[in-house]
């Protein structure tokens, strides 16, 4: 979902702004795509994101839900979340939601510093954020998840602990915190902003640990926290190595060990589906190795870390290089061995990438 509601100064995701002549055209592209579905398809989790979809007006988002729901079946579904930044859910959009079968909206608030947040290039402030999560629950949908970035340009460690506290005021059902990644080609990057040391991203990342779990909230992967059953169902499933299915420019999407991207272009997807065709985009076949590879990297970084018999293939050389790196990971401190399963340590956690790269082959 590549719109947006303004210049994002830290990322360069696809995005493109949106206008009611532009949504249309992508709406009428999207359900030509949905066309291309089996007819028994089933999800269990849907999400709405990689943009800013809740900044369609009402009407258009009602379209795009009903889009989907006209081509799927949601019997078996257990999670439908939408990605929206604080100020874009009137009451009207909140109840079609939810009339619709969302269960989950996951809120782009980033810092509860005013004068961050306008320094990032955000329309919201911080009494938006509260504002709208009120709003979310007197529609009648309880499952509430922030997204926070640590490391923010003029945010100290007293100003990092003060987002934290405003998050947690609110009690929202899940928090992400992610470090500031400067993209480049980015606002931020042009102006020679830099990503934060290694040390300062662990110190925050600590901090971050250190007052959710006191508060309660269970740290289920390396950036994420929930209350107990609320983890989101959908990037869970992604992490597991589960097949999913992407819509529109930019969305990716894999079944088995094929792979494949749109393209970031949204006059291309419309044009090309608009006239009966496919949308550009670029495939790639994964050899097994890598499949098995990046399942094993993925799930590491989950809370409930890897089962000993996953870390056994059919490729002996595989499962022979697995086996002596994580015996090397073990004594160097990154991973341990409880029961049935490999975890990361507190330490591995903090070098996962590390981790990640060694287990390659």
């Amino acid at each position: 979902m590549p719109f947006c509601d303004g210049k994002c100064a830290y990322c360069a995701f696809y995005s493109e702004p949106v206008s009611n002549e532009g949504a249309d055209s992508y709406l009428a592209a999207i359900e030509r795509e949905l066309d291309q579905l089996p007819d028994d398809a089933a999800p269990l989790t849907i999400y709405f994101g990689g943009g800013t979809p809740s900044i369609l007006d009402t009407a258009r988002l009602e379209r795009l839900c009903r889009l989907l729901l006209g081509h799927i079946s949601t019997d078996s579904l257990a999670e439908w979340t939408v990605e929206a930044n604080p100020g874009t859910l009137p009451e009207d959009k909140i109840v079609m939601l939810r009339e619709a079968g969302v269960s989950r909206i996951s809120l782009g608030a980033q810092s509860f510093d005013d004068t961050i947040l306008e320094r990032l290039g955000r329309r919201h402030n911080a009494a938006d954020i509260g504002r709208t999560l009120a709003a979310i629950r007197e529609g009648g949908m309880e499952n509430v998840g922030l997204d926070l970035i640590a490391c923010l340009p003029g945010a100290d460690d007293n100003g990092w602990r003060a987002t934290l506290r405003s998050a947690m005021d609110l009690e929202p059902d899940h928090i992400s915190v992610y470090a500031l990644s400067v993209e480049p080609g980015s606002a931020f990057s042009r102006a020679g902003v830099a990503t934060p040391t290694d040390d300062a991203a662990l110190d925050a990342i600590e901090t971050a640990k250190e007052l959710l779990g006191a508060s309660g909230y269970s740290r289920y992967e390396i950036s994420n926290y929930s209350k107990p059953g609320r983890e989101c169902r959908h990037n869970l499933s992604c992490w597991r190595g589960e097949d999913y299915l992407g819509f529109g420019p930019a969305a990716s999407s894999r079944s088995g060990l094929r792979r494949w991207t749109n393209r970031p272009d949204a006059d291309g997807y419309c044009s090309a589906l608009l006239a009966g065709g496919l949308p550009p985009k670029d495939e790639e076949e994964l050899t097994p190795r890598r499949d098995a590879t990046e399942r094993i990297m993925f799930a590491f970084r989950l809370s409930e870390g890897v089962l000993a018999t996953k870390l056994r293939h059919t490729d002996t050389e595989l499962t022979e290089h697995w086996r002596a790196t994580l015996e090397r990971l073990r004594v160097e401190g990154l991973v341990e061995s409880r029961e049935d399963r490999w975890h990361l340590t507190a330490r591995g956690r903090a070098l996962a990438d590390h981790v990640a790269g060694e287990l390659m082959l």
